[in-house]
């Protein structure tokens, strides 16, 4: 019973061992270096600074944070040029206003630094080099952007507001009368996968060579693919920004609405109006119900591409995201969802 037992559990380690094996996205990155990579924080050295020498130290922030600085105040918090007469007293208005400084009061306690966040950042990229070699890696730079982004791409930098992720239940989300549907996914937790997102969009632009639903999706699938490789640890809730109950009505719902695609002659429709029912954000899909997941024609696509990549193993990651043929991709990937 003993000698039994014991190749039992030999058998189901290598049976363990064998399926790790096979996950082509679990890769070895160990190799790949990132040198010279830190995140700089503009939301301490704008609550920071020395107001009593605007001019001097604007200087310096444009130094540090080159072409990021004149878009933050201008398109980020909305606070016009740079180079406009005002700009030092709309600076200041910023920096001292009551409810900005007790957002950075908090932000200073939820991130008194931001070691994991560069750890975890760390791990994307080296899967990105792995994958793209020569791609360049972007800039990160924490903000307090007045509630007004989330993860923001400008030039080579990537803008990461901190106040948007400080827990989906605090007040001033409540202040601001957020819906749910967004403020369930403000959290800690949230932020690499929203960055690896916004990159990945950033890094990889629309290529295919219709603008059809079908290719829409397509598009999107091929980057939450992309995702997977960059976080191949990381839930699928997380990557797509679901609720377990949001995600079980996709798996349980992916005949009917691949079949309510092909009955209503979507995949095919150019009109924009109709593509966005199905892919715009909001707290369910319009054209479906109000239990349904939202963008759940990003999830389709999600799973079609995950399907071709499986039926197709010699198919690369550079050669998925250069594929522009959205019916190709479908024809390949044999995709039928199962009743």
């Amino acid at each position: 019973m003993k000698n039994f037992n014991f190749c039992a559990l030999l058998l189901s380690l290598l049976a363990f061992l064998s399926s790790c094996g096979s996950d082509a996205l679990h890769v070895d990155v160990s190799d790949v270096s990132i040198p010279g990579f830190s995140i700089k924080r503009l939301d301490q050295d704008l609550f920071t600074m020395d107001t009593s020498n605007i001019k001097a130290n604007t200087e310096k922030l444009q130094s540090k944070y080159g072409s990021f600085y004149p878009v933050f105040f201008s398109r980020i918090i909305n606070n016009g040029d740079v180079r406009d007469s005002a700009y030092a007293f709309r600076l200041k208005q910023f920096i001292y206003d009551r409810d900005m400084r007790e957002t950075y009061e908090t932000v200073k306690k939820v991130y008194p630094t931001t070691d994991g966040l560069k750890e975890e950042l760390t791990g994307v990229f080296k899967h990105l080099l792995y994958y793209f070699p020569g791609k360049k890696i972007p800039a990160i730079v924490t903000m307090i952007s007045g509630y007004n982004q989330w993860i923001i791409p400008v030039d080579s930098t990537l803008g990461i507001g901190l106040e948007m992720y400080l827990g989906s239940d605090t007040k001033f989300y409540q202040m601001l009368a957020l819906p749910r549907y967004k403020t369930m996914f403000m959290n800690k937790e949230n932020i690499v996968p929203d960055a690896t997102r916004e990159l990945l969009v950033s890094a990889f632009p629309y290529n295919m060579d219709k603008s059809d639903l079908l290719s829409e999706i397509t598009y999107m699938g091929k980057i939450m693919y992309l995702t997977d490789a960059m976080l191949p640890d990381v839930n699928d809730t997380i990557k797509i920004r679901y609720s377990k109950e949001q995600m079980e009505y996709c798996k349980q719902n992916e005949f009917n609405v691949w079949s309510y695609f092909a009955a209503q002659k979507l995949l095919y429709t150019t009109d924009q109006a109709e593509i966005m029912k199905f892919t715009a954000e909001g707290p369910f899909t319009s054209a479906l119900s109000k239990e349904s997941a939202p963008r759940i024609g990003y999830w389709i696509g999600w799973q079609i591409v995950r399907q071709y990549m499986k039926a197709n193993p010699k198919v690369t990651i550079p050669e998925l995201m250069a594929e522009t043929d959205a019916q190709k991709i479908l024809t390949k990937a044999k995709y039928k969802p199962s009743k």
